[in-house]
């Protein structure tokens, strides 16, 4: 029988052991790294089929193992798995900066499922549970906020920027003393607030360069739409949608889709508003570079007056400079 091709750094990537539940199939396989020969190589240690005992950690642990190994093509499975005991995760002695890129990456992955299937219940109701899992995760580890800080991705995608915009909006309203509930309402909001996109023709959305007149308008209605399919679905709080409807409204009007001002605005769609058009001028797209945090305020501050709530961008602007503490 012919033995299968071994595995190479080029075909895997190494897993936190400590994610591993015990007693619980993974669904996919689990490689040690190897030396044979003098050559490196990946070795199955547990098929995606049978579970890990906690004997079998502790004596990986005990040989000095602290990474496992999966193959590329099964990270989306992987993540799935951690987003099923996020809060175990969150919770463990696990590396901080290890953590928190797991939560983004389990966010990602999250939404990427949102935008391919924007009607599934289940996927939006992933999106409240990841929110619950980061606000623990901030509330309870006093780094969390610089290191998810610095998660935040600088590649454009409409998936990313809405992980971005809800990292950004919620690390925010830990600063400014917004507490758990508060936060995980918001939340929600920010990450669900442009799944009204999926609505739209993808060629529009991704159009690289100025939109027509035209088409500013087709895109604009991606607002009302998130609205509309997310009132469908049910199941969110009813604050959550203010981060959803009024995240192109402007302070002092003209914004859309209603154009209201100052104090019709909701306080969750004033910070929507700044985090939404901060990540957008910070990430880099096809048509322009990210632009630094620094020229993306000034931006905002003096070539954008009248778009926000001035006593909520000086305290974005504080939040930023200490770092996200």
């Amino acid at each position: 029988m012919q033995q299968p091709t071994p595995l190479t750094a080029n075909d895997v990537v190494p897993i936190v052991m400590n994610t591993i539940r015990v007693n619980m199939a993974t669904g996919y396989d689990l490689f040690l790294k190897n030396q044979v020969e003098g050559k490196i190589c990946y070795v199955l240690y547990c098929s995606g089929e049978h579970a890990i005992r906690q004997s079998h950690l502790e004596e990986l642990q005990s040989n000095g193992i602290q990474n496992l190994y999966i193959r590329n093509e099964d990270q989306k499975k992987y993540f799935k798995y951690i987003e099923s005991s996020l809060s175990s995760i969150v919770k463990d002695r696990i590396d901080i900066k290890v953590k928190s890129q797991l939560v983004y990456n389990v966010a990602k992955n999250i939404m990427t499922d949102v935008f391919d299937n924007p009607r599934s219940g289940a996927n939006v109701e992933r999106s409240r549970g990841w929110v619950s899992g980061i606000v623990e995760h901030i509330m309870t580890n006093a780094d969390a906020s610089t290191n998810m800080l610095s998660m935040v991705s600088y590649d454009y995608y409409t998936y990313t920027h809405s992980v971005n915009v809800s990292v950004l909006g919620l690390l925010f309203a830990r600063y400014i003393g917004l507490d758990s509930d508060k936060m995980d309402v918001l939340g929600t909001g920010l990450m669900l607030h442009d799944i009204g996109k999926t609505q739209i023709a993808p060629e529009l959305v991704n159009k690289n360069g100025k939109l027509s007149n035209d088409e500013f308008v087709e895109i604009k209605k991606h607002v009302e739409l998130g609205f509309v399919l997310l009132r469908q679905l049910g199941g969110l709080d009813e604050a959550s949608f203010y981060a959803i409807l009024q995240h192109h409204e402007r302070e002092e009007g003209g914004g859309y889709p209603r154009g209201i001002k100052g104090s019709e605005i909701h306080d969750y769609g004033k910070i929507a508003k700044i985090v939404d058009v901060y990540d957008a001028l910070t990430t880099k797209r096809s048509y322009s570079d990210a632009r630094q945090p620094f020229n993306a305020l000034t931006i905002m501050k003096n070539e954008m007056k009248g778009s926000f709530s001035w006593p909520y961008l000086k305290h974005f602007i504080m939040f930023l400079g200490s770092g996200g503490g």
